[in-house]
Parts: C-alpha cells; sequence; structure tokens
C-alpha cells in the first residue's frame, strides 16, 4: 500500500464514518464524536496535496491550512479523549485530558503552535510544510504539533486495553476497543520515534494514518454497538 492510497483510504472512512453518523447527531446521539469525525475528515483532506493546495490557495497560499489543519487535530483529540474516557469509564484519564494539567498542556500546544507558525518564513502552499524543512522553527512547529496527539493517546491506551480485557462487554464493544486501544498506541509509536533521529521514510505516513484507519473503525463499531443496544432496549420495552 502507497502512502498516498491509505491517505486516500483514510479519508473515505472518515467520512463514511460522518456520513453514517448524521441522522442520530440530529436525534442528539453521539454529537461529540460526530464534530470530532467532521473535524477529522478535514484534517485528513489539508493532508493530501492536491486538497491542501486548493484550500490554502483560497486562504493566500501562505500555509494557513495547515495550522486549521493542527487546531483541527488538537480538537479532535480533545473530544476523543473525553469520549472516550467516559466510554471506559476511566476518571483517570478524564483527568488528563480535561482537568487543570491537560487543559494546561493544551494551552501551551496551541501558543507554542501559533508562536512557531507566525516565526516561519511560509510564502507558498507546501503540504505538510515540506518545503521548509530546514528552518529551525518549522521543525519546531512540527514537533509541537504532535506532542498534544501524542499525550492524549496516551491517556487513553490502557483503559481501551481494560475495556478490551473486560469479559461482561458485548464482543462487539471488545473488538472496538481492541481497534480504538491498537490507534492509540500507533498514534504514541509514532510520537515517540519521531522523538528520536530515526529516518521513518514511507512509515512518517502509514503509521499515523493506520492509527486514524484503526480509530475511525473503533469508533464505527462502539456507534453500531450502541445502536443496536438502543434498538434491543425499544423492542423490549414495547414487548414491555
Amino acid at each position: 500500500m502507497t502512502t498516498t492510497t491509505i491517505q486516500w483510504i483514510a479519508l473515505v472512512l472518515c467520512a463514511t464514518g460522518t456520513a453514517v453518523r448524521i441522522p442520530g447527531a440530529r436525534k442528539g446521539h453521539g454529537r461529540t464524536v460526530f464534530v470530532a469525525l467532521v473535524l477529522l475528515t478535514v484534517a485528513v483532506g489539508l493532508s493530501i496535496p492536491p486538497i491542501y493546495e486548493a484550500a490554502d490557495g483560497l486562504l493566500g497560499s501562505v500555509n494557513i491550512a495547515n495550522l486549521l489543519l493542527r487546531l483541527a487535530l488538537y480538537t479532535v483529540f480533545l473530544l476523543i479523549g473525553v469520549r472516550m474516557a467516559a466510554a471506559f469509564d476511566s476518571p483517570l484519564a478524564r483527568r488528563l485530558v480535561v482537568g487543570r494539567f491537560g487543559v494546561a498542556i493544551l494551552a501551551l500546544t496551541v501558543a507554542a503552535t501559533l508562536y512557531f507558525f507566525v516565526a516561519s518564513e511560509l510564502q507558498g502552499s507546501s503540504t505538510a510544510l515540506r518545503a521548509f524543512d530546514d528552518q529551525d522553527t518549522v521543525q519546531q512547529y512540527a514537533a509541537v504539533g504532535r506532542l498534544y496527539p501524542g499525550y492524549v493517546a496516551a491517556c487513553l491506551v490502557l483503559p481501551a486495553v481494560a475495556s478490551a480485557l473486560d469479559r461482561g462487554a458485548r464482543t462487539i464493544h471488545r473488538v472496538a476497543c481492541a481497534l480504538l486501544a491498537g490507534g492509540f498506541s500507533l498514534v504514541v509509536v509514532f510520537v515517540l520515534l519521531r522523538l528520536t533521529t530515526l529516518q521513518l521514510g514511507a512509515w512518517d505516513i502509514l503509521l499515523p494514518f493506520s492509527a486514524i484507519l484503526l480509530t475511525v473503525l473503533g469508533l464505527c463499531l462502539i456507534w453500531l454497538s450502541h445502536t443496536l443496544g438502543r434498538r434491543r432496549s425499544t423492542r423490549a420495552n414495547r414487548l414491555a
């Protein structure tokens, strides 16, 4: 599988996951995850050169699109962090994500992202800012952009694994949690590898986008599990 192929697959999956949740979101079900999927679809789309260049061209060709991508990802991880902490019944994960420490990390991340973006010379659209890799501020901007997603993912790995191992839960729910645990783990691995001097090559794309695929599949299965549960409950009430 080429890097471009996995990006397009991730985009299609994100868009599909968003679309199937529209009816439920209109009824008030799962709106947090729905918004997260919408933003994730935008972020994934902006990682693909043709889409990025077209979007950034409308914004002045100074890579504002990349900044929007970063901010969208932060919001995605914040929303998923809150929702999954509740789904995994993990008060600790919730405190780590939206407690004082988690909010402070998010605020510092956003401030640092804005600072390094403004401090960089970014005339001319470049997907993932690859044309500006020689600038130290761009390197710092990219590094900061990976830390918050890595932090939230790290907070969710163990609760996701615990939920996947819960024999009292429905099989579909356990499978969903296993997929989410895999996705969050890949995010953490990717962030840690990028802190080293290793040259990842194609894995620089394959790892994060594989994480997206696993996470979105997990979210879709959790949605399916909850939908089936609501239908069973409705039928039971009618019979009663």
